[in-house]
């Protein structure tokens, strides 16, 4: 084997390896582990609100109890969005997940824990 067919070799391991690792800016293991919960908590509030609300009645109660744990979780998303919006969870931005998480709240019909959200991650 060359020296240039050598070199070449290493250079082509080199960008194999380095292809291999997570895309930076990635969150932090703690802000990870919130945002794992916090997205959770609020898709699965919506899920739960689509249900409620799915049938005839009555379900100011219901719908109150969830927009109260649907802005939970929304301000700990907020938490990790002022930390770094630029920060990369599951192939998306901060930023990207805190848009989809505050059009879902609208989607779902809890209104109040989407602008609980708005407030806490407007630029001041």
């Amino acid at each position: 084997m060359t020296l240039a067919s050598r070199s070449a070799a290493a250079i082509s391991a080199a960008l194999a390896l380095a292809a291999c690792g997570p895309t930076p800016p990635q969150a932090p293991l703690p802000y990870a582990k919130k945002l794992d919960s916090a997205t959770s908590g609020i898709s699965t509030a919506c899920g739960l609100a689509e249900q409620v609300t799915a049938f005839g009645g009555e379900h100011g109660k219901d719908l109150v109890t969830l927009e109260v744990t649907a802005g939970s979780s929304g301000l700990k998303l907020a938490s990790v969005y002022r930390r770094n919006p630029a920060w990369i969870y599951q192939g998306e931005t901060v930023r990207q997940i805190l848009a989809d998480s505050e059009s879902l709240l609208g989607s779902c019909g809890l209104r109040g824990a989407q602008a609980q959200l708005k407030q806490a991650t407007a630029r001041r």
